[in-house]
Protein backbone atom coordinates (compact mmCIF):
# COMPACT_ATOMS: atom_id res chain seq x y z
CA UNK A 1 0.00 0.00 0.00
CA UNK A 2 1.43 3.34 -0.95
CA UNK A 3 1.47 6.29 1.42
CA UNK A 4 -1.11 7.91 -0.85
CA UNK A 5 -3.52 4.97 -0.56
CA UNK A 6 -3.19 4.48 3.20
CA UNK A 7 -5.55 7.31 4.33
CA UNK A 8 -8.25 6.20 1.88
CA UNK A 9 -7.99 2.56 2.95
CA UNK A 10 -8.07 3.55 6.61
CA UNK A 11 -11.21 5.61 5.98
CA UNK A 12 -12.90 2.73 4.15
CA UNK A 13 -11.95 0.27 6.90
CA UNK A 14 -13.35 2.68 9.51
CA UNK A 15 -16.61 3.01 7.59
CA UNK A 16 -16.77 -0.76 7.24
CA UNK A 17 -16.30 -1.23 10.98
CA UNK A 18 -19.12 1.22 11.72
CA UNK A 19 -21.38 -0.53 9.24
CA UNK A 20 -20.54 -3.90 10.80
CA UNK A 21 -21.59 -2.57 14.21
CA UNK A 22 -24.94 -1.40 12.86
CA UNK A 23 -25.38 -4.60 10.84
CA UNK A 24 -24.70 -6.78 13.87
CA UNK A 25 -27.23 -4.84 15.97
CA UNK A 26 -29.82 -5.11 13.21
CA UNK A 27 -29.21 -8.86 12.87
CA UNK A 28 -29.95 -9.17 16.60
CA UNK A 29 -33.18 -7.23 16.05
CA UNK A 30 -34.02 -9.44 13.07
CA UNK A 31 -33.61 -12.56 15.17
CA UNK A 32 -35.78 -11.13 17.94
CA UNK A 33 -38.52 -10.07 15.52
CA UNK A 34 -38.41 -13.01 13.11
CA UNK A 35 -40.51 -13.64 10.98
CA UNK A 36 -41.41 -9.96 10.60
CA UNK A 37 -39.92 -9.38 7.19
CA UNK A 38 -39.65 -5.60 7.51
CA UNK A 39 -36.86 -6.23 10.04
CA UNK A 40 -34.84 -7.81 7.22
CA UNK A 41 -34.72 -4.68 5.04
CA UNK A 42 -32.03 -2.84 7.06
CA UNK A 43 -29.96 -6.03 7.29
CA UNK A 44 -30.17 -6.48 3.53
CA UNK A 45 -29.20 -2.86 2.91
CA UNK A 46 -26.23 -3.13 5.25
CA UNK A 47 -24.91 -6.38 3.79
CA UNK A 48 -24.78 -4.50 0.47
CA UNK A 49 -22.84 -1.64 2.10
CA UNK A 50 -20.45 -4.17 3.64
CA UNK A 51 -19.95 -5.69 0.19
CA UNK A 52 -19.17 -2.27 -1.25
CA UNK A 53 -16.61 -1.37 1.42
CA UNK A 54 -15.03 -4.82 1.43
CA UNK A 55 -14.56 -4.77 -2.34
CA UNK A 56 -12.17 -1.86 -1.88
CA UNK A 57 -10.08 -3.72 0.69
CA UNK A 58 -8.12 -6.51 -0.97
CA UNK A 59 -6.89 -7.84 2.36
CA UNK A 60 -10.46 -8.20 3.68
CA UNK A 61 -11.90 -10.27 0.83
CA UNK A 62 -11.61 -13.63 2.57
CA UNK A 63 -13.36 -12.33 5.68
CA UNK A 64 -16.04 -10.69 3.53
CA UNK A 65 -16.78 -13.95 1.71
CA UNK A 66 -16.94 -15.80 5.03
CA UNK A 67 -19.44 -13.24 6.31
CA UNK A 68 -21.51 -13.46 3.15
CA UNK A 69 -21.71 -17.25 3.48
CA UNK A 70 -22.58 -17.01 7.18
CA UNK A 71 -25.25 -14.40 6.38
CA UNK A 72 -26.81 -16.64 3.73
CA UNK A 73 -26.76 -19.63 6.09
CA UNK A 74 -28.41 -17.61 8.85
CA UNK A 75 -31.19 -16.36 6.59
CA UNK A 76 -31.67 -19.86 5.20
CA UNK A 77 -32.06 -21.44 8.64
CA UNK A 78 -34.48 -18.67 9.67
CA UNK A 79 -36.67 -19.41 6.65
CA UNK A 80 -36.57 -23.11 7.49
CA UNK A 81 -37.78 -22.41 11.03
CA UNK A 82 -40.62 -20.26 9.73
CA UNK A 83 -41.92 -22.80 7.26
CA UNK A 84 -41.24 -25.86 9.39
CA UNK A 85 -39.17 -27.62 6.77
CA UNK A 86 -36.97 -29.10 9.45
CA UNK A 87 -37.86 -29.69 13.10
CA UNK A 88 -34.25 -29.27 14.20
CA UNK A 89 -33.87 -25.93 12.40
CA UNK A 90 -34.77 -23.95 15.52
CA UNK A 91 -31.96 -25.58 17.47
CA UNK A 92 -29.61 -24.85 14.59
CA UNK A 93 -30.28 -21.08 14.72
CA UNK A 94 -27.97 -20.63 17.73
CA UNK A 95 -25.19 -22.63 16.08
CA UNK A 96 -25.47 -20.70 12.82
CA UNK A 97 -25.71 -17.37 14.67
CA UNK A 98 -22.48 -18.14 16.53
CA UNK A 99 -20.63 -18.81 13.26
CA UNK A 100 -22.17 -15.62 11.86
CA UNK A 101 -20.90 -13.59 14.83
CA UNK A 102 -17.45 -15.13 14.37
CA UNK A 103 -17.48 -13.93 10.76
CA UNK A 104 -18.49 -10.41 11.76
CA UNK A 105 -15.74 -10.39 14.38
CA UNK A 106 -13.14 -11.63 11.86
CA UNK A 107 -13.98 -8.88 9.39
CA UNK A 108 -13.96 -6.28 12.16
CA UNK A 109 -10.53 -7.53 13.28
CA UNK A 110 -9.23 -7.33 9.71
CA UNK A 111 -10.39 -3.72 9.54
CA UNK A 112 -8.61 -2.96 12.81
CA UNK A 113 -5.40 -4.39 11.35
CA UNK A 114 -5.82 -2.30 8.19
CA UNK A 115 -6.30 0.82 10.27
CA UNK A 116 -3.35 -0.20 12.37
CA UNK A 117 -5.02 0.39 15.69
CA UNK A 118 -3.46 -2.74 17.07
CA UNK A 119 -6.70 -3.43 18.91
CA UNK A 120 -8.04 -6.73 17.73
CA UNK A 121 -11.53 -7.31 19.01
CA UNK A 122 -12.47 -10.71 20.31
Amino acid sequence: MSAFDRPALHAIASQLMATLDTYDANVASLLAAWPQLDSYEPVSRQIEQIRMYSSALDSARVQWVELLIAHAELVHVLWRTQYGQEASARAKVDEVRERHQDSVRALRNRCARIIGTGSHLS
